[in-house]
């Protein structure tokens, strides 16, 4: 029986793997205390203790904007950190699949980037991120790195996705405002979840862009949150949605302002259209009910 190894076991995509994990396969969920990527002494420790065939390492530090402040932790974890497991993994040829990001880009191209496009990170998040999925392809041609953006979905514990605060607002009648100039793609977690295994089951390996069809901006998600919420019952009417630029949040960061990815790399590998994220935040707005 092939046994997976799970990092960052309390996290939103871990609980999606944990679903939808098949019998026939064996895995572990270790958390931050079990399986730190910030040690390496515990990592080398883990992986000779549980002898996994494959580690999917779903752990990073992704507070975007602590990253510019807490530089050494952040670099340690989404740098340095999948380095060095990549090195173990290759080592005991072990096969890894790490995730990254869309903040790789710097959103000069204004159309969708594929994988061979050239990354060029605008803040330390990015760049931290960019160094440990370089270091993941360097070790092993077996490793995978599946580049993902706006992941969302139900957690039973875990409400600070981007969904819940925008209806957090809505039910508080806080006033709601949303970027114009930053364009990305949603990407529904449960589906993540099982292009993961599918490439996992299929031996798949290098570099994939992994996110659902049509990128938009951050206004237009809203409203489309919004939207969906008042048809699920989660609010009784829609209320309006201030247009602004992101510069009027005043971030301690410079974010890219155009990060939509192309999906059709990984569309072709798995055989089939990879769906609309529309169809996951409508599942997801149900299990909040």
């Amino acid at each position: 029986m092939q046994r997976i190894l799970v990092t960052g076991g309390g996290g939103l995509l871990a609980y999606q793997l944990k679903k939808i994990a098949p019998r026939d396969l064996e895995f572990h969920f270790l958390g931050h205390a079990e399986f730190d990527l910030a040690n390496p002494a515990l990592m080398a420790q883990r992986l000779a203790e549980l002898q996994p065939q494959v580690v999917i390492n779903t752990a990073a530090y992704n507070l975007v904007d602590r990253c510019e402040i807490e530089r050494d932790l952040s670099w340690a974890v989404n740098a340095m950190g999948p380095q060095i497991l990549a090195e173990l993994c290759s080592a005991k040829n072990i096969r890894l699949v790490h995730y990254g990001t869309d903040y790789v880009f710097d959103g000069a191209k204004k159309s969708p980037y594929n994988e061979t496009d050239v990354a060029n990170p605008v803040n330390h998040y990015a760049a931290g991120k960019l160094a440990g999925e370089q270091a993941v392809l360097r070790a092993s041609s077996a490793h995978l790195v599946l580049r993902t953006s706006w992941v969302f979905d139900w957690h039973p514990t875990q409400v600070k996705t981007f969904i819940h605060t925008v209806l957090k607002m809505a039910r508080e009648g806080r006033p709601i405002k949303a970027a114009t100039d930053q364009m990305s793609v949603p990407t529904f977690a449960s589906d993540l979840a099982q292009w993961t295994l599918e490439l996992v089951h299929k031996d798949a390996n290098g570099l994939f862009h992994a996110v659902n069809d049509e990128g938009l901006s951050r206004f237009d998600w809203t409203k489309s949150i919004l939207a969906e919420a008042v048809h699920a019952r989660l609010i009784s009417t829609e209320p309006p949605v201030g247009p602004v630029l992101s510069s009027f949040f005043n971030a301690t960061m410079r974010r890219p302002d155009y990060t939509v990815m192309s999906n059709q790399k990984l569309s072709r590998q798995l055989g089939r259209p990879l769906g609309s994220w529309r169809e996951g935040m409508r599942k997801m707005l149900a299990q909040m009910n």
